[in-house]
């Protein structure tokens, strides 16, 4: 069994690859600019006695994702599980964002999941994609993360329509996460760290293990009845 996490270097898309790796499957590892990161974790996964890709590739360039796809096919000739996880977010406030600060999210989050569907799905047979997006969507949104918003919100606009198109063989279901113990999160303030975990029922932020914990679930036969669905993954939040 092979799977590909894109932005899996660090972070949830690193603890989505352990997941697997330590379940027995090939990984596909992807990363743009934390080369040192990537290789860190490809160590770390020869305990597993798996194989393992490592790719460099910017998903928000076509030329790249292709280049991408033929080096995982004359690796693993084909892939059971896409796990389209790589984004970015460039919090400003919405007055002073200009269009290429705008579009470099739009571009990495949102057209990056597409052109890894789009070009990823001819090695899928009867496997699944699964994506992530946020809680941001739902009742979270941050005003600084207008960009991010919007290109989450498209993302579940992805899900649903490759869904209907690769049914019925891939199933192609969305994660959406909610305040996550990262890198990303690990400098806000305490006291909005506070109020934050005040909304959510179980008043505290995730680990990254929640969310692949979901994924992994939901690549497996367990979740083999679960297609164009989105799950909120967040310790029940907005209260």
């Amino acid at each position: 069994m092979n799977v590909l996490v894109t932005g899996s270097s660090r972070g949830i898309g690193s603890a989505i690859i352990k997941k697997f790796a330590s379940n027995g499957w090939n990984v596909v590892i992807n990363y743009n600019n934390s080369k040192s990161a990537a290789e860190k974790l490809e160590s770390e996964l020869e305990k597993y006695n798996i194989e393992v890709l490592r790719i460099k590739c910017d998903i928000k360039k076509e030329e790249e994702v292709k280049n991408m796809f033929l080096k995982i096919k004359e690796k693993f000739n084909s892939l059971d599980v896409i796990v389209n996880n790589a984004g970015i977010s460039l919090d400003n406030e919405l007055n002073k964002k200009d269009a290429n600060e705008f579009m470099k999210v739009i571009n990495t989050n949102l057209l990056g999941t597409y052109l890894v569907s789009k070009h990823g799905m001819n090695l899928l047979k009867k496997g699944s994609i699964i994506n992530i997006s946020s809680n941001n969507v739902f009742n979270g949104n941050i005003i600084n993360s207008v960009d991010y918003d919007a290109s989450k919100a498209g993302i579940i606009s992805l899900t649903h329509d490759f869904a209907k198109y690769l049914a019925p063989d891939i199933r192609v279901n969305c994660i959406c996460p909610g305040w996550i113990n990262t890198d990303m999160n690990k400098n806000i303030y305490s006291e909005y760290k506070k109020e934050e975990e005040n909304k959510i029922l179980l008043k505290k932020f995730g680990e990254v293990e929640d969310i692949a914990n979901v994924v992994y679930f939901l690549a497996s036969n367990d979740a083999k009845y679960i297609n164009d669905t989105i799950i909120s993954v967040d310790g029940g939040y907005g209260y």
